[in-house]
Order: structure tokens, then C-alpha cells, then sequence
């Protein structure tokens, strides 16, 4: 009887304990400072349903070179969320890429960037997605990668090989301040997860932090100080609008994964936090080579031509674009907002961004400029709406090619053409690194040597015996 009794008692009171931390936790500043970090992690962008509609249910899918990679629930559910996760198994998961269970998760999740995050902050995020957040017992599509990845124990020995533990000081930094900035760029807005290339096994190249890579069909650029290659003749009042507001006048235009960045992060974030960004990411180091924004300039551009402008005799061609020049698919689809100079209008009741000067339009690389015209804008920020539509369904990609060809060599550099093969190559994707594509058959022969030695092996012990 007595043990009967001991055992209630150690079971109240724990139920106690775990009533006074889950009442801790609960505290209305926790969870909203949970709030504030969860919008700076830009969790919504691959947790978030695209059926539902709802932020963090899961369901979004991450086009990776190995194949499609799905957000995970992260409601408190008890049975297709995280609700029955621990404080610690929180962490691990954030810090280690490791769910309970021993299951891995692959680095589309930015684990190797939160691993930095201070103890702190994870408590309150962890407080917010638990106690803020609704429940939602939908489940997440599972995801299937092709052989070997689909081995998640894998995961475990990359770990091993790329992922860096430690907590990235400036957490507590004073307000503005490039420490607190460090702090926010390295780990809750993962910057170089996108803007730093990767190496053959898929892990960022630290020698080359935030000197650009890519994101699928779009190219995240480099964004370290060098004036050429990065953003070093940006000063820290252009960062902070192009972070608040996605646009900068001349220069840039948010669009793909950053506009939507920009649409749910950055342009949520406090005016001191996106100063300690601007004065952090322009202290970075500067990397050159590779893709650079400048170049030969472009000629003054002038109003389209009588004869760039020229009359179809039949209106099917002007319906179907089929046999239009760049420069004659440009005034239909583009001349009215950017100008038939390129040069947009800068009047914030009717604002239409420059061509001249972008660096999409400047750039070696062609990508976001195709992207951009194939996809278009479509971005709410507390600035506006900005918004462009997506040209991939109306124009064929010889059309996309030549409009894209037209704005390159009119409005950036007149030395830097695209071709219908430029267009093709970035609309199909990243295909990933060579150990990537090749990632099967190099398995499939090494176990096949494997099976060889093993073979060749137990042949010659019976030899011997023999």
C-alpha cells in the first residue's frame, strides 16, 4: 500500500513539475518573442500548406537536386505534428538534424545554420510553436527520395563530415548592432543556406560564405562586399529597403525564394534588426570571381524604334508573338510599366522598377532575369503589393528568349546575350552535383565491388582448404 502511495506521490509530483514549466513556458512574452523568431526563421515558407492555406501544417514542397523534399507539419498535433516532442527533442532537431526516433532530416531543413541559435531563443520558439501555434492533426506528404538518399541513416555520417556545432554569439547583442546582426544572418535567416555554393556533397563551401549559389532554376547572389561581384557599393540604408520593401530603385528587385523571404521575414522585422543585417552582411568579406554585376555599360537606352516597333499584317501574330522580335515582344508585354527606355518610374503612388541598372539585368549569369520574366512578382510587403505577371504560360521559350535576349543586351550589357539553350537549360533546374546525379550507379558499383571482394574472398579461404 505504502508503494501504491509512493508512486502517487512521485507521479504528482511531476505532474506538478511539468505543470510549472509548461506554465513558465506559457508566459505571454515567451511565446511572443517565440512569435517575432519563427518570423525571422521564415518557417512558413516550407512549412506552411499550400491546399489549407495554413502556416505551419507542412505540405510545401522543396525542389532538390536529389528530388522533391516535403515541410513537415510543426503544429503541436499529437499525431502529424511535433506535440509530442520534448524541449530536448526540439533541440536536437534544430541543432543536430535529428528527430526522435534516430530519424534524420536532410539539410533543405536549415538545421546547419540554427545549429548556432542560443539556447534561449530555441526555448521560446519552441514555447510559441507549442503553445501559440493551433494544432493541426493533418498529415505532411512523406518524402521519397530516390536510392541512396533514401537511406536517411546516411545523413548521420554527413553530419559527421559538414555540420557545425557552437552557438553563434550576438543573440543578446545591443540593438542595430553588427553582433546582433552576425547572429540573425548566421542562423535564424540562414542567409547562406541559399548564398553560399555548395561542394560535391551537397555541404556550403565556408571558404566561399555568401559568394552566391543556387536554388533550383534561380540564382541567390553573391552578397559579400567585393563592388563587383557582390553588393559592396550598396550602402546599409539600400539593404534595409531592399530587405523592408523587396525593391531598390535601379539596382535590385526581389523576386522567387527572396521575394517571398521578404514577404513573410524580413520585411516583418524590426527596424534595429534589419540595421544589424545591413551592417553585418557589409562587413562580410569581400569574395570576387565568378559572376559579376558590371561590365561593359549599356548605351544610353532610347525609346524603341519605328522600326522595332513596326506593324504585323496579320493580328494572330501579335496574339500568338510567333515571329515578333525581342524588341516588339518587349513593347506589348513589358514597355507599359518599365518604360520603353527601361527605366521603370520611381514615383512610390505608381512604382515600376528600373531594367537599367538591376542586377538581374546585369549579370553573367542569366537565370533571374529569365526567371523573372517566366515567373513574374508577386509580393506583399507592408510597402505594397508589387506585382508582375508570369510569362512561362504565354510566351514559348524561343519568345522568352528573345524578350530576355533584348533586355540583357539593351539595358545591361550589350556583350552578354541569351540564347533559346540558356532559357531551356534554366527553366529545366539545377540537376544538381555530379555526385548527386550519379549518386545511384556510383552505390550500385560499390556494392558491387563489395560483393566482388567478398566473393573473391571466400573463393580463395576454400582454395586453401581445399
Amino acid at each position: 500500500m505504502r508503494v501504491k502511495q509512493l508512486f502517487r506521490l512521485t507521479g504528482f509530483s511531476l505532474l506538478l513539475a511539468s505543470a510549472a514549466a509548461l506554465a513558465q513556458d506559457a508566459s505571454p512574452d515567451l511565446v511572443k518573442r517565440g512569435e517575432y523568431l519563427a518570423v525571422a526563421g521564415d518557417c512558413t515558407a516550407c512549412h506552411r500548406s499550400p491546399e489549407s492555406g495554413k502556416p505551419f501544417s507542412g505540405g510545401y514542397g522543396i525542389q532538390s537536386p536529389m528530388g522533391m523534399i516535403y515541410g513537415s507539419n510543426i503544429t503541436p498535433s499529437k499525431t502529424a505534428g511535433i506535440g509530442g516532442y520534448s524541449l530536448d527533442d526540439f533541440k536536437k532537431v534544430m541543432r543536430e538534424g535529428k528527430a526522435p526516433g534516430n530519424h534524420y532530416l536532410y539539410p533543405a531543413m536549415p538545421y546547419t545554420s540554427f545549429a548556432g541559435m542560443s539556447d534561449e531563443d530555441l526555448r521560446a520558439l519552441y514555447s510559441y510553436l507549442m503553445l501559440g501555434v493551433p494544432a493541426d492533426d493533418h498529415p505532411a506528404p512523406e518524402t521519397h527520395l530516390p536510392f541512396p538518399f533514401s537511406f536517411r541513416p546516411v545523413m548521420a555520417m554527413w553530419n559527421l563530415m559538414f555540420l557545425q556545432s557552437g552557438e553563434v554569439k550576438g543573440s543578446d547583442a545591443a540593438p542595430g548592432s553588427a553582433e546582433r546582426g552576425e547572429y540573425l544572418a548566421r542562423t535564424l535567416a540562414h542567409c547562406s543556406t541559399c548564398h553560399t555554393p555548395r561542394n560535391a556533397m551537397m555541404a556550403e563551401q565556408n571558404d566561399r560564405f555568401l559568394a552566391g549559389g543556387k536554388v533550383g532554376s534561380w540564382t541567390a547572389p553573391n552578397i559579400t562586399s567585393d563592388p563587383q561581384a557582390g553588393i559592396g557599393n550598396w550602402s546599409e540604408s539600400d539593404l534595409v529597403t531592399y530587405l523592408k520593401t523587396g525593391a531598390l530603385h535601379g539596382k535590385a528587385v526581389a523576386a522567387g525564394e527572396m521575394g517571398l523571404a521578404v514577404q513573410n521575414s524580413f520585411s516583418k522585422l524590426s527596424d534595429d534588426d534589419l540595421r544589424a543585417i545591413a551592417r553585418y552582411i557589409r562587413q562580410v568579406p569581400a569574395i570576387g570571381g565568378g559572376d559579376r554585376q558590371t561590365g561593359t555599360p549599356a548605351k544610353e537606352a532610347q525609346p524603341l524604334t519605328a522600326v522595332e516597333t513596326g506593324m504585323k499584317a496579320d493580328i494572330n501574330d501579335y496574339i500568338s508573338g510567333k515571329g515578333m522580335s525581342g524588341a516588339q515582344l518587349y513593347n506589348g508585354a513589358c514597355a507599359t510599366c518599365h518604360g520603353s527606355d527601361g527605366k521603370g518610374t520611381h514615383d512610390p503612388q505608381r512604382f515600376f522598377p528600373s531594367l537599367v541598372g538591376s542586377s538581374a539585368v546585369k549579370s553573367d549569369d542569366p537565370a533571374n532575369l529569365i526567371m523573372t520574366i517566366a515567373e513574374g512578382v508577386n509580393r506583399d510587403t507592408p510597402a505594397g503589393h508589387a506585382f508582375m505577371p508570369a510569362f512561362r504560360s504565354q510566351f514559348s521559350e524561343d519568345e522568352l528568349a528573345e524578350v530576355a535576349n533584348y533586355v540583357s543586351t539593351r539595358f545591361g550589357d550589350p556583350q552578354h546575350p541569351i540564347a533559346v539553350e540558356d532559357v531551356h537549360r534554366t527553366l529545366q533546374g539545377e540537376s544538381g552535383s555530379w555526385l548527386v546525379r550519379y549518386a545511384m550507379p556510383l552505390t550500385l558499383a560499390g556494392a558491387a565491388i563489395v560483393l566482388i571482394a567478398i566473393g573473391l574472398l571466400i573463393f580463395s579461404l576454400r582454395r586453401r582448404r581445399g
